[in-house]
């Protein structure tokens, strides 16, 4: 059973690898063209046609992106004022709680955005705006990388459910 659990820890290591190289990537977009839309617009008094729509998708890229790396590497925002004065099974057992809120928000989360990218690529969506490309790419994007933080905040869910019941050395 250990290395099905390796292996799988391995692949999902290995998507949000994947999850974090596109958060770069569009960091990276979005600061060329904004770049670029900047320098045009000072200097040849032209804006670049859909720069404005280009990068509001990739700002919600960006954040849901950023949500799965976040969630895997457990750099999310904790308020650990209280928890911090529990035992270690504590800690575990209040972890367990947020991770299972969290985990049924993401699952519900998830399963919505799954409705609306099938529904934005039936209708072939695009954006309305002078440079007119298609939306679907993008819901499609959000959707999986919500599901690779829905993911890991599952695996997180189990280590922490693991953690209460893991018996403690010398005891």
């Amino acid at each position: 059973m250990q290395p099905v659990i390796k292996g799988f820890e391995k692949i999902l290591e290995g998507i949000s690898k994947a999850a974090m190289t596109a958060a770069a990537l569009i960091t990276l977009a979005l600061a060329v063209i904004g770049t670029v839309d900047v320098l045009t617009t000072n200097v040849l008094k032209q804006a670049i046609p859909g720069a404005v729509e280009m990068s509001k998708a990739g700002l919600v890229m960006l954040v849901f992106f950023g949500l799965a790396v976040a969630s895997r590497s457990g750099s999310h925002i904790k308020v650990d004022i209280l928890v911090n004065r529990l035992s270690e099974r504590g800690r575990n057992i209040c972890s367990s709680i947020g991770y299972l809120v969290t985990a049924l928000l993401f699952i519900f989360w998830t399963q919505q955005l799954w409705f609306l990218a099938k529904k934005s690529w039936s209708i072939g969506e695009t954006v309305l705006g002078l440079l007119q490309f298609p939306l679907y790419p993008v819901k499609i994007a959000v959707f999986l990388a919500l599901a690779i933080a829905t993911i890991e905040t599952i695996r997180r869910l189990v280590l922490s459910i693991m953690g209460i019941f893991k018996k403690r050395s010398g005891a």
